[in-house]
C-alpha cells in the first residue's frame, strides 16, 4: 500500500480507503460479521483511511466501525464521518446543520464508533435552511473541544467551500468523481488548489459502470440508488459511456490489469486528490481495488485514457 499525505494535515493515508455505505446495508443487505471481516481484511492489506456517515444504515455503519476500532490500536487508522443528515422512524431524512443538531451529532457518532476523536469530520450535504456561519460555530467548538482533528466538506459547491472558509479551516472536499463524471474538475479544481485543499473522490467505479460488467440493456430498478443518477436514466449518456468504458477495457486488457485499478489509478493520478474511497461487500473486489496502490499510470496512459474520455 502506498501511503500520502492528506493535504496539509499530518495524516499520512493510504491512498485507497475504504467507503463504508454498503457496510450500512445501503446497497442490500449485509450480515454484520461479513461487514467486520472487510474491515479487517482492509486493515491488514494496508488500509488506513475509513470514510462513514451516520445516515449509512441510520447509525449501523459507524456501529459496525466502532466494534472494529475495538479490535485495533485506535492509532493506526483515521476516521471520517459526517453530520448534517438526520432522519425520523420511517426513515425519512432532511438536512440540517444546525449548530444544536451539529453538536448532538458528534456525540452520537463518537458514541457508536466508540471512540473519543473523529480524525476528519465533514459536513454532509448543503443545508439550505442553515447559514454556514451558524454551522462552522458548531465545528469550530468541535475542534476546540478536541472531538475531531479536522474539518472537512462533502457535496459543496465552490461558492459554499469559499464561503465556509471565511469561518472555518478546512482541509479536504469529498465530491463524486471518476473518469465519467468530471464536473469536479471544471467547478471544484480551481477552489481546491485556492486553499490548499485535498480532494476525496467517492463512487471511483462510477457505482459500477466502470467495472466493465455492465449491458447496454441494464435498467436500475425504481429502489435502485442508481435509478435517480443522470448517468443511468440518460440513455443517450449511457450509451455514450458504456462505449468509453469498451474502449478503456481494451487498455485494460492489454495492461493485464482489471479496470478497477485503471479507474482508481487515474484518479489518484490528478495531484488534488490524496485518497480515493473505493466501497464494497465482496472480498475479492476489496483485494483488487488495494492492489491498485501496487502500480501508478503513466503521462502517457493518462493521456491515451483521456483522449477516450474527451
Amino acid at each position: 500500500m502506498k501511503y500520502k499525505q492528506f493535504g496539509r494535515t499530518n495524516m499520512n493515508v493510504s491512498v485507497v480507503g475504504l467507503g463504508a455505505w454498503e457496510i450500512g446495508g445501503n446497497w442490500g443487505p449485509i450480515e454484520e460479521e461479513h461487514a467486520l471481516k472487510l474491515l479487517n481484511l482492509a486493515y491488514i492489506n494496508g488500509v488506513n483511511f475509513f470514510d462513514t456517515a451516520p445516515v449509512y444504515g441510520f447509525g449501523k455503519s459507524e456501529e459496525v466501525i466502532g466494534k472494529f476500532l475495538n479490535q485495533i490500536p485506535r492509532d493506526k487508522v483515521y476516521i471520517a464521518t459526517k453530520c448534517g443528515l438526520e432522519w425520523d422512524s420511517r426513515g425519512r431524512i432532511r438536512n440540517n446543520l444546525k449548530k444544536d443538531r451539529v453538536l448532538k451529532e458528534i456525540d452520537d457518532s463518537l458514541t457508536r464508533l466508540n471512540t473519543d476523536y473523529i480524525d476528519l469530520y465533514q459536513i454532509h450535504w448543503p443545508d439550505p435552511n442553515t447559514s454556514l456561519e451558524e454551522t462552522s460555530e458548531a465545528l469550530q467548538k468541535i475542534l476546540d473541544d478536541g472531538k475531531a482533528r479536522y474539518i472537512g466538506v462533502s457535496n459543496l459547491n465552490a461558492h459554499q467551500i469559499e464561503e465556509l472558509c471565511e469561518y472555518i479551516d478546512i482541509v479536504s472536499t469529498q465530491n463524486y468523481y471518476n473518469m465519467l463524471v468530471r464536473n469536479v474538475e471544471k467547478e471544484l479544481f480551481p477552489i481546491i488548489n485556492k486553499f490548499n485543499l485535498t480532494l476525496i473522490p467517492y463512487s471511483p467505479l462510477a457505482k459500477g459502470l466502470l467495472t466493465g460488467k455492465m449491458t447496454e440493456d441494464f435498467e436500475p430498478s425504481k429502489n435502485d440508488p442508481r435509478s435517480g443518477d443522470r448517468i443511468f436514466w440518460d440513455k443517450k449518456l449511457f450509451l455514450e459511456n458504456l462505449d468509453k468504458v469498451e474502449k478503456i477495457k481494451e487498455i485494460s486488457n492489454r495492461l493485464g490489469k482489471p479496470l478497477s485499478q485503471i479507474a482508481i489509478n487515474w484518479l489518484l493520478f490528478h495531484e488534488e486528490v490524496s485518497t480515493v474511497i473505493a466501497g464494497t461487500k465482496n472480498e475479492k473486489h476489496l483485494i483488487e481495488n488495494i492492489k491498485a496502490s501496487d502500480w501508478e499510470m503513466t503521462k502517457d496512459l493518462i493521456e491515451e485514457i483521456n483522449k477516450i474520455l474527451f
